[in-house]
């Protein structure tokens, strides 16, 4: 665990090139903070982690390819110092959920001023927790195990990350083929996955997989 003083490495993981450029020139004026490096997709985000073990880690909640909780999950297994940070568009119970399931110690929203995610770097750095006020607000802490949890328990909760990310993808429109592809995983484990999904939420089609995807924040109308 680092110091107030310590130099801490960073890698930013987002496929918004403004935002990434935007961000790292404010993080190169301080002087506690260096980038060790950027990636716009979850693969090469993953392989740049693994190979610079950086103090903190920022994902974006929606990457290309395999998925931003898919790798988190890697990352949580094989780097146990690294700490990660999710910055995102999306207010979504589900997506803290997923967050705090990898262990990540922070969940800020995109449109807050820079200066709350550098304050955020440096609590996480610490080993500390940070989330926006409005995050803060849905979850409670639980003081025996030192974490917290979301307080509202939606039917997605049954899902695995991975079950989630194939929902995203579904819901869509992508083919199972597609889904495969993306996700680098046989066409016959999306489909065996599809089926998990669809059992586990009551949900018997497309469509309905669809609106229920929309109604419950995972994807965009």
């Amino acid at each position: 665990m680092l110091t107030s003083t310590d130099l801490i490495r960073i890698v930013l993981v987002d496929d918004h090139l403004m935002l990434v450029d935007s961000l790292v020139s404010r993080f190169h004026r301080d002087t506690q903070i260096e980038v060790v490096g950027t990636a716009t997709n979850a693969d090469e985000g993953l392989s740049l982690i693994l190979e610079t073990e950086p103090d903190v880690v920022i994902l974006d909640v929606e990457l290309p390819g395999r998925g931003s909780f898919d790798i988190a999950e890697e990352i949580t297994s094989r780097l146990k110092n690294t700490k990660m940070i999710f910055l995102t568009g999306y207010l979504s119970d589900i997506f803290i959920e997923l967050a705090l399931r990898v262990n990540a110690v922070g969940y800020l929203l995109k449109g807050e001023p820079i200066e709350s995610l550098i304050h955020a770097i440096k609590k996480a750095a610490r080993g500390e927790y940070c989330f926006s006020q409005s995050v803060q607000e849905r979850l409670v802490y639980d003081q025996k195990r030192n974490r917290y949890s979301i307080q509202s328990q939606s039917m997605l909760t049954s899902l695995t990350s991975r079950q989630i990310e194939v929902l995203r993808h579904l819901a869509r429109g992508k083919s199972v083929k597609e889904v495969a592809r993306s996700m680098h995983l046989s066409e016959k484990s999306i489909d065996s996955h599809k089926y998990r999904i669809m059992h586990k939420l009551g949900i018997h089609d497309r469509v309905e997989l669809a609106r229920y995807s929309i109604r419950e924040g995972l994807t965009l109308p």
